[in-house]
């Protein structure tokens, strides 16, 4: 398994987000949502394999923080 490293990421926040495919391993902690926003947002660990999204191939974006998304 990929070994986590704690970066900061202040300064990755105000720049381009971070973006990661199916089958790729995940950048950071937290909660992603699909390029498209056609699934429901996942939280994924950092060194973990990207998911699918509906059974297919997605690009999936940095959300934000844990905690940060509220289910209506």
């Amino acid at each position: 398994m990929k070994k986590i490293i704690t970066k900061n990421r202040r300064a990755a926040e105000n720049s381009i987000p971070l973006r990661a495919s199916t089958g790729s391993h995940c950048p950071a902690n937290g909660l992603w949502r699909t390029e498209d926003a056609s699934a429901e947002p996942v939280f994924v660990f950092e060194g973990s394999i990207m998911p699918a999204a509906g059974g297919m191939s997605a690009v999936w974006y940095l959300d934000g923080t844990p905690g940060s998304y509220s289910r209506s």
